[in-house]
């Protein structure tokens, strides 16, 4: 277990839904950062350059994720995903249908993060930060560079998350409700679910205080 207490972090979502039951206790500091990373980042920076807001000791990217097809269900369902490295590959990237300058920055880890949650309702795995939903099975050739790069999870807002903690030198991670599989039926499984697994998370980050 970390020495890192919930109340020394800062809990980032995209939306007042996935943080609502923590906003609740004021011992909880959340951030409602915005859809998508581009929209996350921004917000985040603003938020962290003003010289009157709470600095944190770690952020937390707080949410849901789709898991990709090579992590089998069976491993992942009913559980909370965590992660500590993001990557930032758009799939037509790693079938080879657009290019991207090679001085982009397409990594960012976080090793010296401890979480505060321990045991077996968690799944720790990297995370690629796509900025949109795969609505698509992956080419082969993508799916050998996901699994290659242990990329278990994909969130929209992680990787915009990443880089400006990366710029402000502050600890970050991701905890996600394992909401939906990657692929074609993957956003129709997450609107059923997401809400009730967003109430499980919520409730279990709040057994931790």
């Amino acid at each position: 277990m970390s020495d890192l207490k919930i109340q020394d972090i800062l809990f980032c979502a995209a939306f007042a839904g996935e943080i609502d039951k923590l906003k609740s206790d004021p011992r909880i500091h959340t951030f409602e950062a915005g859809i998508g990373e581009l929209e996350a980042a921004i917000n985040l920076q603003k938020y962290l350059s003003d010289p009157s807001t709470w600095k944190p000791k770690a952020i937390l990217g707080i949410g849901s994720a789709g898991v990709y097809n090579w992590i089998p269900r069976k491993d992942w369902e009913g559980k909370f995903g965590i992660s500590k490295v993001f990557a930032n590959y758009q799939i037509a990237f790693l079938d080879k249908k657009i290019r991207l300058p090679e001085s982009i920055t397409f990594k960012y880890e976080f090793p010296d993060l401890q979480f505060p949650f321990d045991g077996n309702d968690f799944v720790e795995s990297a995370t690629n930060g796509t900025g949109s939903v795969t609505l698509e099975d992956l080419s082969p050739r993508a799916l050998e560079r996901i699994k290659g790069e242990s990329l278990g999870f994909e969130n929209m807002e992680a990787f915009g998350l990443a880089k400006v903690c990366n710029l402000f030198n502050i600890p970050f991670g991701t905890i996600f409700a394992l909401t939906n599989k990657v692929g074609p039926k993957g956003s129709e499984e997450w609107k059923l679910s997401w809400r009730k697994h967003s109430d499980r998370l919520q409730e279990k980050i709040l057994s931790y205080l």
